[in-house]
Formats: C-alpha cells, sequence, structure tokens
C-alpha cells in the first residue's frame, strides 16, 4: 500500500518547492530586466499556476490512479513508454542537481566562503537522502512542521522592513512598456509555475487527489499574493541597487533594526531558506527514485534512494562549475526545458491515449 500524505501536507510541500528557490533567484532575476515594475511579474506566475493545475487535472482524469511514468508508459506502450520514462527520470536528475548546486552556492556566499563545495554539498545531501529514504509521509510532516514557524517569522520581517520602504521608487508605472516585465515574467512563469507539475509523479501518496487541481490554484494565488507583497518591498527598500546585489531579500532583512541592538535579521532568512531549500530537493529526489521504481519495476523506491543521492552530488559538482554556469542555465535554460518535459509531454500523452481509445472502439 501506497504512504500516503494529507492535502495540507501537499500545499505545504508545493508551496517550499516555489518559494525553496524563489525567494533567492526570482527578485535577482526579475531585476535584470526591470526594477519598478518588478511587483507585476507575480501575477503572471500565476497565469503559470493555471497551465500546471490543467495539465494535472486532465492527466489524472486521463490516468487515474497512475503517476507519471505510469501514465507515459500506459500511452504509449511498455517500450517507448519505458523510453520517455527514463527522460522524465533523467529530468529530475538534473533538476535535482541543478536544486543542490543553488543551495550549496548559497552556503558558500552566506556562511562557509573557504570551505569546498564537494564538501558542503555532501554534508547537506546526507539527511536529505535519509529523509526521503523513510518516505515521502516524513517529507510532508516537516513541511507541516516548518510551513507555520515561516509563516510567523516571515510575517514579522516583512512589517519590520517597513520601516525602510519608499514606495515612490516603484512609481512611476509601466514607463517603459510591458516588454521588461514580460520578458521578467518567462522565468516565474514556466520554469517556476511548471515545477508543481511534478507532483503528478507521486499522485498515488495523495490523500484525495482528485482535488489536485483546485489545491494548486490555492497554493498559487497565495504565492502570488506573497510575491507582489515581497516584491513591492524589496524595489520600495533598495530601488536601483537591486541590480547589483545578489541576495536582495537578505539586504531587506539586514537593514532591519529595533533600537541600539536588535538587528543582523538575515541570520534567521538563511536559516529558513537552507531548511525549505532542503525541502525542496527532498521532493524532487523522492520523485526521480519513485520515477525509477515505476519505469524498470523495482520493489521499492528506497533501493535507489542512497545512489541517487551521489549520483545528484557528483552531477552537482561536474554540471555546474561555478556560479555564472548555474544562473545561465536557470534563467535561460529551464523555460524551455520545463515547458516541454513538464507540459507537452503530459498533454500529449493524454492526446494519444484518447485518440487510441477513438480509433480502437472503431
Amino acid at each position: 500500500m501506497e504512504t500516503q500524505i494529507s492535502r495540507l501536507q501537499l500545499m505545504y510541500l508545493m508551496i517550499w518547492v516555489i518559494l525553496g528557490t524563489g525567494i533567492v533567484l526570482l527578485p535577482l532575476a526579475i531585476a535584470q530586466f526591470t526594477i519598478q515594475d518588478g511587483w507585476m511579474v507575480p501575477l503572471f506566475f500565476f497565469g503559470g499556476t493555471i497551465v500546471a493545475a490543467i495539465v494535472c487535472v486532465v492527466f489524472i482524469r486521463t490516468f487515474p490512479n497512475q503517476s507519471l511514468a505510469n501514465g507515459l508508459e500506459t500511452a504509449f506502450g511498455p517500450w517507448l513508454g519505458r523510453l520517455i520514462g527514463v527522460w522524465m527520470i533523467i529530468f529530475f536528475f538534473v533538476f535535482s542537481a541543478m536544486l543542490l548546486r543553488e543551495l550549496t552556492v548559497f552556503v558558500e556566499v552566506t556562511s562557509l566562503p573557504k570551505t569546498p563545495a564537494y564538501l558542503i554539498s555532501a554534508t547537506i545531501l546526507v539527511p536529505i537522502a535519509y529523509g526521503v529514504f523513510q518516505g515521502v509521509e516524513v517529507v510532508g510532516r516537516l513541511a507541516e512542521f516548518l510551513t507555520p514557524v515561516a509563516l510567523m517569522i516571515g510575517v514579522i520581517l516583512v512589517v519590520l522592513s517597513f520601516q525602510n520602504a519608499d514606495f515612490s521608487q516603484i512609481q512611476p508605472v509601466l514607463a517603459h512598456g510591458w516588454t521588461p516585465v514580460l520578458r521578467a515574467s518567462v522565468l516565474p512563469a514556466t520554469s517556476f509555475a511548471f515545477e508543481l507539475i511534478g507532483v503528478l509523479q507521486f499522485v498515488k501518496s495523495i490523500k484525495g487527489g482528485k482535488t489536485l487541481g483546485r489545491d494548486l490554484l490555492y497554493v498559487g494565488a497565495s504565492l502570488t499574493v506573497f510575491g507582489v507583497l515581497v516584491e513591492m518591498l524589496i524595489i520600495s527598500v533598495l530601488g536601483p541597487s537591486i541590480t547589483y546585489l545578489s541576495l536582495p531579500v537578505a539586504e531587506v532583512i539586514r537593514g532591519i533594526r529595533i533600537g541600539e541592538f536588535i538587528q543582523r535579521f538575515d541570520t534567521i532568512y538563511v536559516m529558513g531558506v537552507i531548511a525549505t531549500m532542503v525541502l525542496k530537493i527532498s521532493v524532487f529526489l523522492y520523485a526521480m527514485s519513485s520515477a525509477m521504481q515505476d519505469t524498470f519495476r523495482l520493489s521499492t523506491f528506497r533501493n535507489v534512494v542512497w545512489p541517487n543521492g551521489i549520483a545528484i552530488w557528483t552531477a552537482s559538482i561536474l554540471f555546474f562549475h561555478n556560479s555564472p554556469d548555474l544562473h545561465e542555465f536557470m534563467v535561460y535554460v529551464t523555460p524551455a526545458y520545463f515547458s516541454f518535459t513538464l507540459v507537452l509531454m503530459p498533454i500529449f500523452a493524454v492526446l494519444t491515449f484518447r485518440l487510441k481509445k477513438v480509433f480502437g472502439s472503431q
């Protein structure tokens, strides 16, 4: 019997799937194209969330009680379906390696600048692999524990940050037209929003999977409101200097002062980012192991969790040699890569299966 997680745990996991890296990467990526209009970009993220929810609903209705790898095999047959399943495994592998490298760079920049990257990533990966080995329920419970704590701390930090805000820096609105906003919206509306479709791989582990589409819309709406608020705060506090900062959110939090003795709240931000990125990597390491179980008919996903962890650790160093390579891959490659793998392939599987049923009945 599949170990199951609740709807609430799933929604928490999906929130951190987006925010785990989004709170670090998106403000910097948006600032490359637009500054004062950057607060509009999260609205386009919600459009991508709607697409992700539609894909998930259509897939679940076409392949009930089947994971993403199972549905691909059902649609394309045992040989071609497994071959496409291998493509999906490679996708989860590359994506997990990218996430691990991003977390390693973050820890290196903020805390351990003189520690070798391979030691940082190995230290991070051991608890991640152990948690995934215990099952998706453990990851869901960790998300259920962290979310209320993170929500409380996040609200406090946002409120305290308003003391340094100058909302005149948001104006004039659309001074350069819609083009910079649309260019800045490509990454959040595709790569980040489409990450939610990865939940199809462990849809059999979700209690009440029929409400998945609605749950994703709830998650998308909540993150959109949060994103607009955070972007407005970042722009109003930092202004044009966002372009030259590697961690804009940390700079906003670093400016908080209460009296003469309470300051440097950015330490809390660093700890929170590490915890949430660990959750995100855990989700996709589990998805990769689960896809291998379905594709290669393994008795349990636990047989491949540790080997997958070692492979991801190796790839994170070999594939992404430095921070500029990592940033270029995330900003310029992932939109097309994610759109093809997570949107077009499931939709093509649905169309293929339904056409086979139509022609088969005739």
